[in-house]
């Protein structure tokens, strides 16, 4: 069995939103993301709305970058979700990620009912 086949829907008990991660260093890790995707969301009944957020990490590898953050929106636009860079290293945008899914599981409970609502802070 390949990685992303393993997913199982006992795995995901309790669990609200998804993080669909790749190296933007590796272009075989972005290449797989979508075969993930679509077990993520056979597993869930495919369920479209459910709330992901598609992550680029490493983004401090800039000499050694083999996905264009071009390439990246594009797909995070086909599958209708945020996309967020950020560096484990540095620091930069890791709580971004959070942030950013946490409102798409807001999005999803209908906890972000107006523009003006920001959701809870993670400190």
């Amino acid at each position: 069995m390949d990685e992303y086949s393993r997913l199982s829907r006992n795995a995901s008990l309790g669990v609200h939103g998804y993080a669909l991660v790749f190296s933007v260093a590796s272009r075989r890790s972005f290449d797989i993301i979508g075969q993930v995707n679509e077990s993520l969301l056979n597993m869930l009944g495919d369920a479209p709305d459910v709330p992901r957020v598609l992550v680029g990490c490493m983004k401090d590898l800039t000499d050694q970058r083999q996905v264009s953050h071009m390439d990246a929106q594009k797909l995070a636009d086909s599958l209708g979700i945020p996309y967020v860079e950020c560096s484990s290293k540095t620091g930069e945008n890791v709580a971004d990620v959070f942030h950013t899914l946490i409102k798409e599981i807001e999005k999803d409970d209908g906890l972000l009912a107006d523009a003006g609502n920001e959701g809870c802070d993670i400190l």
